[in-house]
């Protein structure tokens, strides 16, 4: 079964907007939500940015549709060492082994070897995916016995926690998938429906965020920022750095002094219409 579903056409994870929603329950429960928005290229490869994900914010995500891989780059200091880390691999066959990391996540960083079992044609929303279900070599190491991806989705627990099953009462399982704004998955055991968190369509996010230019980029001084065909008026603006960490905010201006950041990499974000858009730039 699991050889048979591999030779179907492979369901990629980051080619449009996705977005996930993680339920925790303690003494209530509570959703995160997250999801793709932006990207950048690097040496010839596009990446993603994750907004609104919680844990950390100084990571990009890419997808190599033709070897079916998910990989993390971190932008910022970190204790990980730089370039890509592979998190999925869905060209795997049944008995391969993997490397399984957990970057900067609630669990292990490094889960040490897992099996893959057996892959499942499972239908969901829309359109069946294959499930991954891998199992650890080393159970202490991993701290885990089993774990599931599903293509074009990721883990049921955290986009960067390949390691982890679902978990309910600790870091969280995943409620609801969305691709292009359209649910692709969903677990209803702990809310009461899935609700995609883009309040306006796909199209006009796209129309919206090719229409805003920072210039010059990089820059030194000061940023121009254009909008064409938009009024920005009265519009909160953030400059965040890569660790998430807010260094300014103000009302929309058509050019800001950035003569006081650090050299690095930032973000320009905004709220538009209940809609969160980030811009990076670079200081110099």
């Amino acid at each position: 079964m699991g050889l048979r579903c591999k030779s179907q056409a492979y369901i990629p994870m980051l080619n449009s907007y996705a977005e996930w929603h993680v339920t925790n329950c303690y003494f209530g429960c509570i959703t995160d939500r997250y999801y793709t928005i932006g990207d950048t290229s690097i040496a010839g490869y596009n990446y993603k940015f994750l907004d609104m994900y919680h844990y950390m914010k100084n990571f990009i995500l890419r997808e190599d549709t033709v070897e079916r891989k998910i990989y993390m780059m971190f932008l910022g200091p970190s204790s990980k060492p730089p370039g890509d880390q592979l998190l999925y691999d869905f060209g795997m066959n049944i008995g391969d082994t993997i490397d399984v990391v957990n970057p900067n996540s609630p669990y292990p960083s490094s889960s040490g070897k897992f099996v893959l079992d057996s892959i499942k044609l499972k239908p969901l929303v829309v359109k069946p995916h294959r499930y991954f279900y891998l199992h650890a070599l080393d159970t202490v190491t991993a701290g885990v016995k089993n774990t599931i991806w599903v293509e074009g989705v990721g883990s049921l627990c955290l986009i960067n926690t390949p390691g982890a099953p679902p978990n309910i009462n600790g870091v969280g399982q995943l409620s609801c998938f969305f691709n292009n704004g359209v649910k692709e998955y969903e677990n209803l055991d702990s809310i009461m429906a899935c609700m995609s968190m883009y309040p306006i369509s796909v199209k006009e996010i796209s129309k919206f965020r090719a229409s805003v230019t920072l210039n010059p980029n990089p820059a030194n001084t000061f940023i121009k920022i254009e909008a064409k065909g938009y009024d920005l008026s009265g519009q909160e603006m953030q400059i965040i750095n890569v660790l998430g960490k807010t260094e300014f905010v103000t009302e929309y201006q058509n050019s800001i002094d950035i003569s006081f950041l650090s050299s690095g990499i930032y973000f320009l974000r905004f709220v538009r219409e209940d809609q969160p858009y980030s811009y990076k730039f670079v200081k110099e």
